[in-house]
């Protein structure tokens, strides 16, 4: 679940919670739609005709460590973090347990349907009672199956719920995009809140989804719509489920003194319905240049930005990225360094930033005592940004605020930051050597700015 959380700007009524935790008896009809394909969790074991895992820490996923989200979990297939429950009436429950080994060493499950069930079109239904503790992110969503060719957020993802612990009556369902803008987009989040929390009892959480429209449901009530525009090729294509229990990171912040372990989600069911009558057409064909999110520089103009004596980064890319707020980025005369910097115009809309990727990734282990050096002409009115250096495995964010800087030439001030301030990055395996994101004014806001950005280089100790 790699995004930016957004939550609605208003009010949504309160829906009375389910009353009992009884398991259902029979499957029941939804008017014009036929079940197609289930899970009822009945056997002794978990199906893996029908689902599998993702395990480990993110990075055998192409994601950097903690999963894109700072999550504190290891994922395992393990009977440890995931298997069936059967209660005193003998009824059954998959269980997705999140477990502390250690204080702040977590693990949990993550089960997909990837490769073995899709999903385009339709109704999905599921049965789930949450877990609520602080630093608990337990969630029921799906990625394109198309995830591999396209990566997120171009694969399309639809979120059917989502919970952090310190909001633990509340829950939110949203979708994530690319659109022909080539810029990240969502719906924006849409808060149910309840006037218990969702550990007390079972729920029903429901996606009805055309090639027009896709409908959320809380316990059979509609409570958000999003219209499928002529941009959200997305969601035109077949889809995989996800079912997780993420413990820490950005958005529900980490365990604390009042979280015990185990913190279990119970799934009842879930199941999926075709719906009757619905004329399918092909999926529209994939065009990576179109879908993708972000837009490559010339690559003739790049090295512009990197010390003119030196070669440290042969086969560089320049990408700007963000939902908005990305750079316009061209080369400019006003320079400290050769004949040209680069200048990078922000328009102040959203976040967004551009990043430079050695492909394939350099050696610079022996940096890592060193510093990162770059030279920058900044506006009056500019408070702070964010400056991200990654390595394959992981990437770590410093922000211009917590540093001092030299005056230089021509109106540039210089900037050296110890790489030791990058602890996550792996320098043997280096990828990402520069980036600047998120600019800010003084109130904190995205705004509009102009930067010079010239001589980047590494120096040793």
């Amino acid at each position: 679940m790699k995004k930016i959380q957004l939550l609605s700007l208003f009010s949504f009524f309160l829906f009375a919670s389910c009353d009992s935790d009884d398991k259902p008896t029979q499957v029941p009809d939804f008017e014009g739609y036929t079940l197609v394909w289930s899970d009822e969790f009945n056997d002794e074991t978990i199906n893996r005709s029908n689902w599998t895992y993702e395990t480990g820490n993110g990075v055998d996923f192409g994601l950097p460590v903690g999963w894109g989200n700072d999550e504190l979990q290891l994922y395992t297939d393990t009977s440890s973090n995931s298997y069936i429950e059967k209660n005193e009436e003998d009824e059954s429950f998959l269980v997705i347990a999140a477990t502390e080994d250690t204080p702040a060493s977590y693990r949990s499950a993550k089960m997909t349907t990837y490769g073995l069930q899709s999903f385009r079109y339709g109704k999905i239904d599921a049965r789930i009672k949450l877990p609520t503790a602080q630093g608990m992110w337990p969630a029921l969503w799906l990625l394109g199956e198309n995830r591999p060719e396209i990566d997120w957020p171009g694969c399309g993802e639809i979120d059917i719920l989502e919970l952090v612990g310190h909001t633990p009556n509340r829950v939110q369902s949203n979708v994530h995009y690319t659109n022909f803008e080539k810029r990240y987009r969502d719906d924006e989040g849409s808060p149910i809140i309840l006037e218990e929390n969702f550990n007390a009892n079972f729920h029903n959480f429901s996606l009805e989804w055309t090639p027009t429209e896709i409908y959320f449901s809380l316990d059979g009530n509609f409570f958000k719509t999003t219209l499928i525009e002529s941009d959200m090729n997305e969601f035109q294509r077949s889809f995989y489920l996800i079912l997780n229990v993420a413990v820490g990171g950005n958005w529900p912040g980490s365990p604390d003194e009042t979280t015990t372990f185990p913190q279990k989600m119970y799934v009842d069911y879930i199941r999926y319905y075709s719906k009757d009558g619905l004329e399918i057409s092909e999926p529209p064909v994939l065009n990576l240049d179109e879908e993708t999110v972000g837009s490559f520089v010339a690559p003739e103009i790049i090295q512009e930005a990197f010390n003119s004596n030196l070669n440290q980064f042969p086969d560089i890319e320049l990408t700007i990225y963000g939902a908005g707020g990305e750079p316009d980025v061209v080369d400019s005369t006003t320079a400290v360094d050769g004949q040209k910097s680069l200048l990078f115009s922000y328009p102040g809309e959203n976040w967004g930033g551009a990043y430079f990727k050695i492909d394939p990734p350099i050696d610079f282990t022996d940096y890592v005592n060193g510093n990162l050096v770059f030279s920058v002409q900044l506006p009056d009115d500019l408070a702070d940004a964010e400056i991200k250096l990654e390595s394959v495995s992981a990437n770590t964010s410093v922000f211009l605020a917590d540093y001092n800087s030299e005056v230089v030439d021509n109106g540039f001030v210089e900037y050296t930051i110890p790489l030791a301030d990058f602890p996550d990055v792996d320098f043997s395996e280096f990828t990402i050597p520069f980036s600047f994101w998120n600019l800010v004014d003084e109130s904190g806001a995205f705004a509009p700015f102009d930067v010079h950005i010239d001589n980047i280089y590494l120096e040793k100790s």
